[in-house]
């Protein structure tokens, strides 16, 4: 999508959410955010972003759902980032092998999340470098 990377956020929780977004848009991502996964939904049928960061479990259609769709929708090219609230090894585990490229979880800093979303979609490198990122704490 040109010089600009975007970046799905999909979190049911407003102030996550919110975090997550600035932060994203803070280090040069464009970002477009859904509360549900339903809305996600809606918005994937403009198209697929360039990445994806979804919580585990969401109203409306789960992170699993989004996930699985977003990798059809690509050819398996988008990345996917997933969150969650329970962070047991199992559910790790299951993430991982359901095709997930990396789980987060809950509390994470924003300093990881955004690090992550960088090493699985690098920004294009223009002349000037980027901001850090935000160093704050998201609580679940």
């Amino acid at each position: 999508m040109g010089s600009t990377r975007t970046v799905l956020v999909v979190e049911d929780d407003a102030d996550i959410r919110d975090d997550v977004a600035f932060a994203l848009r803070r280090r040069g991502y464009k970002v477009v955010v859904a509360a549900d996964g339903d809305a996600a939904d809606a918005l994937l049928g403009h198209g697929p972003p360039d990445r994806l960061v979804t919580d585990m479990m969401l109203p409306g259609r789960s992170g699993f759902q989004l996930a699985r769709r977003v990798k059809e929708l690509s050819d398996g090219r988008v990345p996917v980032v997933m969150v969650s609230g329970n962070g047991s090894p199992a559910h790790q585990d299951y993430a991982l092998v359901a095709g997930i490229d990396a789980f987060l979880p809950k509390p994470f800093t924003l300093e990881a999340l955004v690090c992550l979303v960088a090493e699985l979609c690098p920004l294009p490198r223009p002349g000037s470098g980027s901001r850090p990122a935000a160093h704050a704490t998201v609580r679940a």
